[in-house]
């Protein structure tokens, strides 16, 4: 039965035979030694040849020559080149957060404007658009401003007819708009809107007043008539 092998033992590569055994001795060099010569003279050149092409270096045994400045110079490039990267990339990412926020804005907006899917939106639509074409045609041979304003005013009616709660929610959102970027345009608006609904307010309770006082004078007078006359003239 032959000997068990192992594979794990540290291996000598010279008793091994993997390398030959040498007799002779490698003298290490810190490659400081090393001069440039000129192609032609094989003489050292000056001290000038040898700063543009930088001191000699040992990097992982191999002896090598860079300049300074020419390192320096690309690391200061590649730190501009990853600085402007790095720039842009956040303008991108700030613009495009930027963008995504409006859109989603934009998005709820529009889908908030209809908020009762009883509201059929095409056939309302349709009828809008017929009723802004009939306006088109009632004020062809008018002025520019009824040219104008009819088409939209019948418009604008069909839509708070056939969409009311669309149609509230549309104007809501233009309200919003307006008071957004005109403020004290919207504040005279609404001031004077107020106003117009207090007064018709105070119309409607005073015809209800009179509409009372007149209705109980006819009552009034009625009941005279029967007490002298004895007609009957309440129904």
């Amino acid at each position: 039965m032959s000997p068990s092998v192992d594979f794990y033992r540290e291996v000598d590569l010279v008793k091994e035979s993997v390398i030959p055994e040498q007799d002779g001795v490698v003298i290490s060099s810190d490659a400081k030694e090393a001069a440039i010569s000129s192609n032609y003279d094989l003489k050292p050149v000056s001290g000038k040849a040898l700063k543009l092409v930088g001191d000699n270096e040992l990097v992982d045994g191999i002896s090598v020559r860079y300049p300074g400045y020419l390192a320096g110079f690309f690391h200061n490039m590649r730190l501009k080149l990853v600085n402007t990267i790095d720039k842009v990339t956040n303008v991108i990412d700030e613009k495009s957060s930027i963008y995504y926020r409006h859109e989603s804005r934009i998005t709820s907006t529009i889908s908030n404007l209809h908020s009762d899917p009883r509201e059929e939106l095409l056939p309302g639509f349709t009828y809008i658009a017929i009723a802004s074409m009939t306006g088109s045609i009632f004020s062809k041979n008018r002025g520019l401003l009824l040219r104008v304003a009819t088409p939209l005013a019948l418009g604008a009616a069909c839509f708070g007819y056939v969409l009311p709660k669309t149609f509230r929610n549309t104007v809501g959102l233009l309200h919003s708009i307006e008071a957004e970027k005109f403020p004290t345009m919207v504040a005279r608006q609404d001031a004077a809107l107020l106003k117009a609904e207090q007064l018709s307010c105070k119309t409607a309770h005073a015809l209800n007043k009179s509409a009372q006082a007149l209705s109980s004078s006819v009552y009034k007078a009625q009941h005279y008539v029967k007490k002298c006359t004895g007609l009957n003239v309440i129904d």
